[in-house]
Protein backbone atom coordinates (compact mmCIF):
# COMPACT_ATOMS: atom_id res chain seq x y z
CA UNK A 1 0.00 0.00 0.00
CA UNK A 2 1.41 3.49 -1.04
CA UNK A 3 1.73 5.88 1.61
CA UNK A 4 0.50 9.39 0.79
CA UNK A 5 3.41 12.26 0.04
CA UNK A 6 3.00 15.29 2.50
CA UNK A 7 4.74 18.36 1.43
CA UNK A 8 6.86 19.14 3.85
CA UNK A 9 8.07 23.22 4.54
CA UNK A 10 11.89 22.95 6.21
CA UNK A 11 13.26 26.27 7.47
CA UNK A 12 16.89 26.74 7.52
CA UNK A 13 17.96 29.05 10.10
CA UNK A 14 19.70 32.42 8.88
CA UNK A 15 23.28 31.14 11.06
CA UNK A 16 22.82 27.79 9.50
CA UNK A 17 26.29 26.49 8.46
CA UNK A 18 27.61 24.02 6.53
CA UNK A 19 29.46 20.99 7.85
CA UNK A 20 32.52 19.50 5.65
CA UNK A 21 32.85 15.90 6.55
CA UNK A 22 36.02 13.53 5.04
CA UNK A 23 35.18 10.24 7.52
CA UNK A 24 31.67 8.79 8.00
CA UNK A 25 30.97 6.02 10.47
CA UNK A 26 27.60 3.73 9.97
CA UNK A 27 26.35 1.42 13.43
CA UNK A 28 23.22 -0.62 13.03
CA UNK A 29 21.22 -1.88 15.60
CA UNK A 30 17.29 -3.48 15.28
CA UNK A 31 16.03 -0.18 16.03
CA UNK A 32 18.31 2.71 14.65
CA UNK A 33 20.76 3.22 12.44
CA UNK A 34 24.03 5.98 13.62
CA UNK A 35 25.61 8.23 11.15
CA UNK A 36 28.81 10.08 12.40
CA UNK A 37 30.62 12.26 9.97
CA UNK A 38 33.52 13.52 11.18
CA UNK A 39 36.54 15.86 9.83
CA UNK A 40 39.72 14.64 9.68
CA UNK A 41 43.10 17.19 9.29
CA UNK A 42 45.29 15.72 6.46
CA UNK A 43 48.13 14.79 7.92
CA UNK A 44 46.65 14.24 11.71
CA UNK A 45 45.25 11.20 13.68
CA UNK A 46 42.88 13.28 15.36
CA UNK A 47 38.96 14.35 13.69
CA UNK A 48 36.19 16.11 15.12
CA UNK A 49 32.38 14.89 15.52
CA UNK A 50 30.90 17.29 13.26
CA UNK A 51 27.26 15.88 12.40
CA UNK A 52 25.60 12.48 14.01
CA UNK A 53 22.13 11.42 12.11
CA UNK A 54 20.14 9.04 13.78
CA UNK A 55 17.49 7.46 11.93
CA UNK A 56 14.55 4.46 12.36
CA UNK A 57 15.36 1.45 9.81
CA UNK A 58 13.09 2.39 7.37
CA UNK A 59 14.10 5.74 7.39
CA UNK A 60 17.49 4.62 6.65
CA UNK A 61 16.30 2.79 4.11
CA UNK A 62 14.76 4.52 2.18
CA UNK A 63 17.61 7.95 2.37
CA UNK A 64 19.76 4.90 0.84
CA UNK A 65 17.16 4.62 -1.85
CA UNK A 66 17.20 8.47 -1.85
CA UNK A 67 20.83 8.85 -2.53
CA UNK A 68 21.89 5.64 -4.36
CA UNK A 69 19.17 7.39 -7.17
CA UNK A 70 20.13 10.75 -7.33
CA UNK A 71 24.15 9.95 -7.37
CA UNK A 72 23.46 7.62 -10.02
CA UNK A 73 21.01 10.24 -12.17
CA UNK A 74 24.59 12.75 -11.37
CA UNK A 75 27.11 10.79 -12.66
CA UNK A 76 25.34 9.52 -15.20
CA UNK A 77 24.43 12.81 -16.70
CA UNK A 78 27.44 14.03 -16.30
CA UNK A 79 29.69 11.28 -17.68
CA UNK A 80 27.43 11.15 -20.56
CA UNK A 81 28.48 15.00 -21.04
CA UNK A 82 32.12 14.45 -20.81
CA UNK A 83 32.17 11.43 -22.90
CA UNK A 84 30.68 13.69 -25.38
CA UNK A 85 33.17 16.49 -25.27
Amino acid sequence: MDEEKKKVVIRIPEDARPNFSNVAQVNVSDDSVVMQFAFVRPNTTQGQLVAEVVLSPKHAIEFNRALDSTIKKHFTRHLGEAQGS
